[in-house]
């Protein structure tokens, strides 16, 4: 379903994207020619496979991009905040996406027409050179991440993600002293790249230990400096 019209001139989380190399005049354009959309939990924003027709940028809400491996296991590729653009890989490339977006929780979503953003980026040299830096930072997570998931141990890898959720969306400048957010065990597991009953037992084990505290879909991170331990054991 639409929503209201989000002005990128007055958007809060555009401090946190690349908008914020806009110029009032592009920011305006953007703000005539976008559409804004609310996504329900676990309703698909786009699917692998087809083809781009402009960028998605996230207004609020948390977003998953996932694709389905060679076993059919949901593989969960990246996690994604308020701010954050995505799609914009298969747009500069004229390809195919090469996963899916699905909101995890109710989540405001504007899209940018292709054109729109284009006529933007071609004069905008700070704009264009912010969307290489993140292009090339995307490359480096994503080969970092397939080297982990061929070596490091699954605790080692839980932890990690565990410690990669909260940097992504804890609120930094009103942070709390315990960092609580709710996710599924098929979602953590196909982020960590595992099966649920692996991350259901690794997880009690956490909380035996007083890492973490679970109820339900809701973990809360007692101990983050020790996870991050955990997690650099085999580096």
């Amino acid at each position: 379903m639409k929503t209201k019209q989000l002005h990128c001139e007055t958007c809060k989380t555009r401090g946190d994207s690349l908008l914020h190399f806009c110029h009032q005049n592009e920011l305006e354009n953007l703000s005539e020619n976008k559409t804004c959309t609310t996504y329900k939990a676990g309703q698909v924003i786009f699917h692998e496979g087809s083809m781009p027709v402009g960028l998605f940028c996230v207004n609020s809400g948390k977003i998953k991009l996932h694709k389905m491996g060679s076993d059919g296991k949901e593989q969960i590729i990246r996690l994604v905040k308020p701010g954050d653009f995505i799609g914009y890989r298969a747009l500069m490339s004229s390809s195919p996406f090469s996963a899916s977006a699905t909101a995890l929780e109710e989540a405001a979503i504007c899209f940018i027409p292709k054109a729109t953003f284009f006529s933007i980026l071609k004069y905008n040299s700070a704009l264009s050179e912010g969307l290489m830096k993140l292009l090339c930072a995307n490359l480096e997570e994503s080969e970092r991440r397939l080297t982990e998931m061929a070596y490091k141990p699954v605790r080692e890898r839980l932890a990690e993600a565990l410690i990669m959720i909260k940097n992504t969306y804890e609120d930094k400048e009103f942070a709390e002293p315990e960092f609580s957010f709710s996710i599924t065990r098929e979602d953590l597991a196909g982020f960590v790249g595992t099966a649920k009953e692996t991350v259901i037992r690794l997880l009690s084990d956490m909380k035996k230990e007083g890492l973490i505290k679970a109820d339900g879909r809701k973990i809360t991170i007692l101990e983050p400096e020790k996870l991050i331990h955990i997690s650099k054991m085999y580096d």
